[in-house]
């Protein structure tokens, strides 16, 4: 229990940190938004990148003996909970335009805010190999999940190339994990001053994000509770963790392999769900709803995991 405390503690103190300042009125006007673009343009690809670069040469090449398999997991878990969220929002006979932001709240976790600094802390985690996993499931959630709420706002048809496409390319966590994954496999490192300040920049983003992840919980317009939010919930926090501990008994993974894959699937719903479907035109209370559920049911989730496995 203690190692669990010490594990989750300072998530949930950084995540309460947040919400009280935002009750406090501490931020001003305006000012969640722009730290979570710092969070996203700036923080969390210097993270990225600077995680990715500090192996000197040949450094991917112990990565392959369990992070593609990892990878093979993680990636298949996603993808069937993700077809799974779009046939359960039919289901539920939810607007054509909803069913994207219901979809990404079944399948899209917070790896990035929640997961990255619970599996740093881990023992026995190698962080540049947790990043060259991490990264590219960074990179299919958020593919995922603007395909679907394109779909759901366009329709399926060509028309919904070019949305698809200039979001993709202009998403700063595709560029840096295709970067820095590159970078990894080959040896490379950032030179000197360069790569000082990428690192500085990378050390913000756990503390900030957390800090942001809490100010905007404190604020989502939640209104009434409904069900396509239980749902998506249960979805998030309870299906996907269980598929991957079906792959991971079925393909023999155990100890650490096991620990970050369920970690990594059990993450509740990311914060830029939300902010995404706002932009998109999708359902914002449904996606409000829930992240902050999941926020709560996941770290029930994320304590019984931990207390089993480390």
């Amino acid at each position: 229990m203690s190692t669990v405390l010490e594990l989750l503690g300072p998530i949930i103190l950084l995540v309460v940190l947040g919400v009280a300042l935002q009750r406090g009125g501490f931020f001003g006007p305006g000012a969640l938004p722009c730290l979570n673009r710092l969070c996203y343009w700036i923080a969390l690809p210097a993270l990225i990148l600077s995680s990715l670069t500090r192996g000197g040469p040949g450094a991917g090449a112990g990565w392959s003996s369990w992070g593609g398999r990892n990878l093979l997991v993680m990636a298949g878990a996603t993808l069937v909970v993700a077809a799974l969220g779009w046939i359960v929002a039919g289901a539920l006979r939810l607007r054509w335009q909803d069913r994207g932001t219901f979809a990404q709240a079944f399948f899209r976790g917070n790896l990035a805010f929640v997961g990255l600094p619970i599996l740093l802390k881990a023992p026995g985690v190698d962080a540049a190999g947790l990043m060259l996993l991490l990264a590219p499931m960074m990179v299919l959630y958020n593919v995922l999940a603007v395909a679907m709420l394109v779909t759901s706002r366009h329709g399926l048809g060509w028309g919904t190339v070019r949305p698809l496409a200039s979001e993709w390319l202009r998403n700063p966590i595709i560029w840096a994990s295709a970067l820095g994954g590159l970078a990894y496999t080959r040896g490379w490192v950032l030179p000197g001053a360069l790569g000082e300040t990428v690192g500085l920049l990378g050390r913000m983003a756990v503390p900030l994000a957390l800090v942001t992840v809490g100010a905007v919980l404190a604020s989502l317009p939640t209104g009434a509770w409904r069900a396509p939010t239980w749902a998506a919930v249960a979805g998030k926090v309870l299906l996907s963790p269980l598929l991957g501990w079906g792959l991971a008994a079925w393909l023999g993974i155990t100890g650490t392999e096991r620990l970050i894959l369920l970690v990594g699937l059990a993450c509740p719903t990311a914060v830029a769900s939300y902010t995404m479907a706002q932009q998109m035109g999708g359902d914002e209370a449904l996606a409000a709803q829930t992240v902050v559920l999941s926020t709560v049911a996941s770290a029930l989730v994320l304590a019984g995991i931990l207390a089993w496995a480390v």
